[in-house]
């Protein structure tokens, strides 16, 4: 049998500088001792008998066996390869082996580099491991001389020892320096085990030579049915583990895709966030490797929070979630309240590690400032802190309704000045040497992105004209002067018009309100204001806003309606050179099919918040504004009249009428 004969491992141009320079290292040393036993061969005892023992480790190690979860496999070839180091002495075997080696390594395809470390690393290990043996045997190769098998024992031992040390311990390096884990995690779990092999191994070669001192070299003949048969059952027992690795393969699989719907569901809810947590998980991966997490509970664990971890978002209302600027303290303490509820949810679901502390506390601060427990410093969860610091990253450099997504170094800058109030200092330092390097890549899948906006579509398509209980007194009038008005405009009317109209029948439904009708004006990207109404028109007039910018370009952009923003937030300075500062806002898209037709932002001076039910019988009418202002604009055109003009407020009062009516 045989250990592990490649490390997986090897480096293609884009392995870590310490990868490539150990791969060089080994290399080196392993092709010195292959030269060295190359150099010695001339001088090996029995030529014709130690080629036959070549050849048949070149024949076993044909007939591998895969060992499942690591790109390893096992064969016969040692047996023999162990054989004829104890009859002719290390070099024969040195070489055998790392013939060996290089063709298995060829027929898989692997390039030069992992070729040449899969044949030395072998070799090596073989190499010394046989001169300790004759150093502690003290005898010369068994095929010169002979030895009783207590002599035996104890050297051969340790050669097993050693070469399998050296052999599994040289590929679990290299394995854990390129995927950034402890090579002793690593070695334990994958490699540690096949201890049980190499000593089958050099039992097997101990009986063939107790066989050959008692007859001949022709006692081989007797022992390759044995070792055969024993080949055959462990190849089927490998077989069904191979098979049993599969599934728990497939099963995990299906556990992560289901938990990624799950986390899509999520994000679809949060307009703002679209693949936030895909990109959260990149990160935080990332990060838990560098920081050298190495625990595979802990690793999966992190996995599974970063995409879940905004859960308990699915209790809070949309209008909270995608509001503009702060939230009041009653809104914050709904948003808090997503923590423990996402942790509720998810301590239903029974994860087989611990992804429910991570989740619980993703909110806590490194001061103890954070919610919803207060916990502190290292009280909280490794994975919790590292998801802190990313959640906050990307979510600093993604656009929101109120602001442009920021650069990576004014986020970086941001979270230099949290580190050790909000965040964990060490975490902090780690993610700032190393953003560049696990940033995620393209994150963008098709279907699923097919997904989310067919989600995104049906939750901003038209809303149901069905009436709104309890309606302010003038709302049942106001809705069938739009019903109306959409129908008045197949006639000889302007823009002006129906903006002139739609601003008194707005006032009957939010009183005492200001409110502005922007426009797209094409030519540069920007949204303008048509004309404004209320007590601070004049403030309003003559202003504009870029596409997704402040609450009013955000609207237009993603077509959402928002509720209670700050009206600074909309207007900048402008909000205080009212007559009465404006402090709230409330703006509404005005869409025909997939055409935007304008926004109609409102504005107040109270200090009580717009009343959510007006805001949804706004958004109700909202399409049939659209469609009157759509009209409008292509009959101007064909006409090639302004697409201003308001009438007198007559002639106001005379739509006013017939609209009633």
């Amino acid at each position: 049998m045989t250990a592990p004969r490649q490390a997986g491992a090897s480096p293609p141009a884009r392995s870590p500088a310490a990868l490539r320079l150990y791969v060089q290292v080994i290399g080196a040393v392993g092709a010195l001792a292959v030269v060295q036993s190359i150099a010695a061969l001339p001088r090996a005892p029995h030529p014709l008998e130690w080629a036959a023992f070549a050849f048949l480790a070149l024949a076993t190690g044909s007939f591998t066996i895969r060992v499942a979860s690591i790109e390893a496999t096992m064969s016969a070839s040692d047996t023999f390869v162990i054989t004829s180091a104890l009859l002719f002495g290390p070099a024969p075997a040195t070489v055998a082996l790392a013939v060996d080696s290089i063709v298995m390594s060829w027929r898989r395809g692997h390039g030069w580099t992992r070729l040449a470390f899969n044949a030395v690393a072998p070799a090596l290990s073989l190499w010394m491991a046989a001169r300790v043996f004759f150093l502690i045997a003290h005898v010369p190769p068994l095929s010169e001389g002979h030895a009783s098998a207590g002599a035996l024992i104890v050297p051969l031992f340790c050669l097993t020892s050693i070469y399998f040390g050296l052999n599994s311990g040289l590929t679990a390096i290299a394995v854990g320096l390129e995927a950034k884990q402890s090579p002793a995690a690593i070695w334990r779990r994958h490699f540690l085990w096949l201890s049980l092999g190499y000593l089958a191994a050099a039992s097997v070669a101990f009986c063939v030579i107790l066989l050959i001192q008692q007859m001949s070299l022709g006692a081989v003949a007797v022992i390759l049915p044995v070792v055969a048969v024993f080949h055959l059952t462990l190849r089927a027992s490998f077989g069904r583990l191979e098979d049993a690795h599969q599934h728990v393969v497939q099963v995990n699989r299906l556990y992560l895709s289901t938990v990624e719907t799950l986390a899509m569901a999520i994000d679809a809810k949060d307009d703002v966030t679209h693949s936030h947590v895909r990109r959260v998980q990149a990160y935080a991966m990332g990060l838990a490797r560098r920081l050298e997490m190495t625990d595979e509970a802990e690793l999966k664990a992190l996995e599974a929070a970063a995409l879940l971890h905004d859960t308990g978002k699915l209790a809070v209302p949309e209008h909270i979630l995608n509001k503009p600027g702060g939230l009041t303290a009653a809104e914050f303490d709904k948003m808090k309240l997503h923590v423990d509820i996402g942790a509720d949810i998810l301590s239903l679901v029974e994860f087989p590690f611990p992804v429910v502390p991570i989740v619980r506390c993703h909110h806590e601060n490194w001061d103890g400032s954070g919610y919803p427990r207060g916990v502190a410093g290292q009280d909280i969860p490794l994975g919790a802190r590292i998801l802190s610091v990313v959640d906050c990253f990307d979510a600093l450099t993604s656009d929101r309704p109120y602001r442009r997504r920021m650069t990576n170094d004014a986020a970086l800058d941001i979270l230099r000045e949290r580190r050790g109030r909000m965040y964990d200092p060490r975490v902090v330092d780690a993610f700032i040497e190393t953003h560049l390097d696990i940033a995620p890549a393209d994150l963008d899948v098709p279907k699923q992105r097919e997904v989310l906006e067919r989600i995104t579509r049906s939750r901003h398509a038209a809303p149901s004209s069905e009436p709104v209980q309890s309606s302010p007194a003038a709302a049942s009038d106001g809705v069938l002067a739009f019903v109306s008005l959409a129908r008045l405009v197949s006639g000889d009317i302007t823009l002006g018009d129906v903006i002139a109209l739609s601003s008194n029948l707005i006032l009957d439904i939010v009183p005492n309100a200001s409110g502005a009708w922007y426009v797209p004006d094409a030519a540069s990207d920007r949204l303008v204001v048509a004309d404004a109404f209320g007590p601070e028109a004049d403030t309003l007039r003559g202003s504009s806003v870029g596409m997704g910018e402040r609450v009013t370009g955000w609207v237009a952009a993603s077509r959402q309606m928002v509720v209670n923003s700050a009206a600074a937030l909309d207007l900048g300075e402008r909000a205080m050179l009212a007559h009465s500062p404006l402090s709230n806002c409330m703006s509404v898209p005005l869409i025909m099919g997939d055409s935007l037709a304008g926004v109609l932002t409102l504005y107040s001076s109270d200090q009580e918040p717009f009343d959510e039910q007006r805001g949804r019988l706004l958004q109700m009418i909202a399409p049939h504004i659209a469609v009157a202002i759509h009209t409008a604009v292509q009959a101007s055109a064909a006409k090639e009249t302004p697409l201003a003009g308001v009438k007198s407020p007559a002639a106001v009062r005379e739509l006013r009428l017939v609209a009633a009516r």
